[in-house]
């Protein structure tokens, strides 16, 4: 019924995969979804528009045939009109009516085949010749016979029959054909629909997957871990996109680190200022002791001569560590993890930020059990608490800063609500290995609640212009990941700033 469908069907498919091994790129893949789509709405339109030139055959083969029903009809109306009421107008007319529906089935043949063979066919005309015959004889005879008339009837309604079984065929033919009709709407719909969704569950894998996996990809680079971007796709798009996105990346890789360099030097020129100050003290105490020294060397008792010279060497050796400390913190190498003092760690760190407390009228407050070691890189570590007693010391004039460190312990006690952390709560570390936690609290200004989840963030400095790079924090947060711990921060505006530190304790199972 639908001839030709099948070459269109194979070029569809041929089509289909030709595009298929040879795309891309997403336009290329939405263009070839489209283009399917469209030809799939044509094939089903092409499928429609057969299916109504089918049913209009149809509809024109019952037409005739109820033509040819209708003037048969009409022809035995005229014959009954003839024998009742001797009507020579009525014979006439249906002596017409035979000749028009004899005509009518030489014309229309090819419609009539289809319903009945060419042997009844031609049984149907001659008896309509017949039919033509007798009742031509009927009306020019003078005197009419009782079996002219039943001869006359018995041809009539031969004819009769065969038209009934000609529309009966006729009627059941259009019935299938218009339930045929309907089964191929209702296949259509459904095929469009599992097109549709067909290409649409094809377009969302190879389009619309890779855009909603790409904020996942991203989001390591938005919490600050500045790691190649991996393509999951291979659209020319997204390929392309990745490779653009990984130079950028190296090329803010290769700025940060010369940003995060550059905010070392400045830190530690402030170092420097505040150590030069620093060491004004020894040195003016081995100044004096010394002048002392010289000048009364022969009259002072050996005592005070002895308690000189102690001055001078406690004084040296002062002034030595700050220099070495000095030295420690400035320089740059790998991290090298050993275990460290805490509590040595902040006396020293404390005596390098002697200038900034005394400047801001702080005091520093330590409270670190004896003996407490934690896992790190002595220099970096330095380097993060310089950092958080700096800010803690300048939030403020007079400035109250406690530094408190609990034991090691393998359960940490879950951290306040309302902190920001940095990391997860459990510092990646393994169940069983053991932790310990460093609170720095301060008296200063506080942090805003808005402000608080930025503070990490490279750049973000609330500092007046000038004063920094806003790069402490960041390169506090990188330390401590590169640690294996987390730090968090809590802050009421006004109150303070609280902050928590985790780092691994030294000797603890991994």
């Amino acid at each position: 019924m639908l001839p030709g469908v099948n070459p269109i069907c194979v070029a569809i498919c041929n089509l289909w995969l030709q595009n298929e091994i040879t795309m891309r790129s997403i336009h290329s893949r939405i263009s070839v979804t489209f283009r399917s789509l469209a030809a799939l709405i044509a094939l089903l339109a092409l499928f429609a528009y057969l299916d109504m030139l089918y049913l209009e055959n149809r509809v024109h083969q019952g037409v005739v045939v109820a033509n040819l029903e209708y003037t048969l009809m009409e022809m035995r109306r005229q014959e009954k009109n003839l024998f009742l009421y001797h009507d020579h107008g009525a014979g006439k007319e249906a002596l017409t009516l035979a000749t028009r529906a004899s005509s009518l089935i030489i014309t229309e043949q090819e419609i009539f085949k289809r319903l009945a063979s060419q042997e009844k066919l031609g049984a149907l005309r001659h008896t309509l010749d017949e039919y033509h015959r007798l009742v031509s004889h009927y009306l020019s005879a003078n005197t009419a016979s009782h079996s002219d008339e039943e001869s006359i009837r018995v041809q009539g309604h031969a004819i009769s029959e065969v038209a009934e079984g000609l529309v009966v065929r006729e009627r059941t033919a259009l019935a299938a054909a218009i339930s045929t009709s309907h089964w191929v709407l209702a296949i259509s719909i459904v095929l469009l629909a599992l097109g549709v969704v067909a290409l649409g569950r094809w377009l969302r894998r190879r389009v619309v997957t890779p855009l909603r996996r790409l904020p996942e990809d991203l989001r390591p680079i938005a919490e600050g871990r500045f790691h190649h971007l991996v393509s999951h796709s291979d659209e020319a798009e997204m390929v392309a996109f990745t490779q653009a996105f990984n130079r950028m990346l190296d090329e803010l890789d290769s700025r940060r680190r010369r940003l995060l360099q550059s905010e070392k030097l400045a830190a530690l020129g402030v170092l420097v200022a505040g150590v030069a100050h620093e060491l004004n003290n020894p040195l003016s105490n081995i100044s004096s002791s010394c002048q002392l020294l010289v000048e009364e060397l022969d009259t002072a008792q050996r005592e005070q001569q002895l308690e000189w010279a102690t001055t001078i060497d406690s004084e040296t050796e002062r002034a030595r560590a700050i220099v070495a400390a000095l030295m420690e913190y400035g320089r740059r190498r790998e991290a090298e993890l050993v275990p460290v003092p805490l509590a040595e760690l902040l006396h020293t760190t404390q005596l390098l930020l002697k200038g900034p407390i005394r400047k801001n009228s702080g005091t520093i407050e330590l409270d670190i059990p004896a003996g407490l070691v934690v896992l790190g890189d002595p220099q970096r570590l330095q380097q993060v608490f310089i950092n958080l007693l700096r800010n803690a010391v300048e939030s403020g004039d007079g400035v109250r800063v406690r530094v408190a460190a609990s034991p090691c312990s393998a359960t940490m006690q879950p951290l306040p609500d309302g902190v920001e952390i940095v990391g997860e709560p459990d510092c990646h570390l393994h169940p069983s290995r053991e932790a310990t936690q460093i609170v720095i609290e301060d008296s200063g200004r506080g942090i805003p609640t808005e402000e608080l989840p930025h503070v990490f963030e490279p750049f973000y400095s609330r500092r007046e212009a000038g004063q920094g790079m806003g790069l402490g924090l960041y390169i506090v947060q990188e330390i401590m990941q590169e640690h294996d711990g987390c730090i968090a921060i809590s802050s009421t505006p006004g109150e303070g700033t609280t902050i928590f530190l985790r780092l691994p304790c030294a000797g603890g199972e991994g």
